[in-house]
């Protein structure tokens, strides 16, 4: 958890970041991309979390994802041994159980591109 910790205050809860794509990999797996852009535009960071084992979500069409309202940054907690994803800060799973857009999984990898 120090790992998602620290990658959550480095991009400021991804306040400013786009959610680019939530694609299946299997049937319990998704891979989640985020992109940070510059001022014109160009992405400068890539964000990848692959969720595995995933026990329950609510996933929007990749078509509406770059228009979600990102200025309340992402939640990403884990309790009871799952790890959970949604729209909006908070350090809850009921919260991300609430969310327009979550996802609840055993485990989850990042990678910084």
């Amino acid at each position: 958890m120090e790992q998602v910790n620290s990658l959550l205050e480095k991009y400021d809860y991804f306040r400013a970041a786009q959610i680019r794509s939530i694609e299946a990999t299997s049937d319990s797996s998704k891979i989640l991309t985020m992109v940070i852009q510059d001022d014109e535009g160009e992405d400068t960071d890539i964000i990848s979390i692959e969720f595995k084992d995933i026990k329950s979500s609510k996933i929007l069409i990749n078509s509406v994802l770059p228009f979600l309202d990102m200025m309340g940054g992402i939640s990403l907690v884990k309790e009871n041994d799952l790890y959970g994803f949604a729209l909006g800060r908070d350090t809850s799973m009921l919260h991300v159980q609430s969310a327009p857009l979550y996802i609840i999984a055993s485990d989850i990898s990042i990678e910084e591109k």
